[in-house]
């Protein structure tokens, strides 16, 4: 577990630049200058991880509120599944859900350009594990997930005043192939979750009249909190129902 939260909190302190470059409207390159003084960010790898421009301004949110919530979540994960052979992607997908969250928060989109490649590459990595575990029907089990979540959360999106974007079916099918490798308890609460963090979300944010009722927010987050808290729900149940 302490292995698993200082791994993600690491990673999750370079969060902040990617993020900050990859929170653009639609259709829009990635960022190249700061929005404080105009100045160009760094070229090369720097650009992509440092956490202030040449003149001193801060990109983006601060590395410890990303090293902090990437540490806390791939801690939960690491006590709820253990030293198991597929922790190490669960864990890439935690820091991975991170930037995904802070750029859906700052711009709500959620871009191609990490979601595309992290589905391309699931049926890969999680395939080695099962070819090396024999865990085929978990593999199989997470391609259906990944299958239904989708086209329920497509669905969603087609209907009028559901809230959803596309970036959040595409989100889900994501998420709903890792829960479907832990079972279809972790992909039902993978569901059903999201709505009931949501809602307190919105609350608070209606009676401090931050949003008005017909104010956009973002999804992606309580998508990910969601996906979360399910994996050490199905996980430490069993236990805690039996004692």
């Amino acid at each position: 577990m302490l292995a698993a939260a200082l791994g993600c909190g690491v990673a999750g302190a370079f969060v902040p630049a990617v993020a900050y470059r990859l929170a653009v409207p639609y259709g829009q390159p990635a960022r190249r200058d700061c929005a404080a003084c105009g100045a160009p960010l760094a070229a090369g790898a720097r650009g992509w991880v440092a956490a202030r421009c040449g003149y001193g301004h801060r990109l983006g949110v601060p590395r410890w509120l990303t090293a902090s919530v990437a540490g806390s979540a791939g801690g939960l994960l690491g006590a709820a599944l253990g030293p198991v052979a597929v922790l190490p992607i669960f864990l890439a997908l935690t820091v991975l859900g991170v930037l995904l969250g802070v750029v859906d928060v700052a711009c709500q989109r959620l871009p191609d350009q990490v979601v595309l490649p992290a589905l391309a590459a699931t049926p890969v990595l999680l395939g080695a594990v099962a070819g090396r575990s024999g865990a085929w029907d978990d593999w199989w089990r997470g391609l259906l997930a990944c299958l239904v979540v989708g086209l329920v959360l497509t669905g969603m999106v087609l209907l009028p005043g559901g809230g959803l974007g596309v970036g959040d079916a595409k989100v889900g099918a994501l998420l709903g192939w890792y829960l479907g490798w832990l079972g279809w308890e972790a992909v039902v609460l993978g569901v059903v979750l999201p709505w009931v963090v949501n809602v307190p979300v919105l609350l608070v944010l209606l009676a401090t009249r931050r949003v008005g009722w017909r104010t956009a927010m973002p999804f992606g987050p309580a998508l990910l909190v969601g996906a979360l808290l399910a994996v050490p729900a199905v996980t430490w149940w069993p236990a805690l129902a039996a004692f």
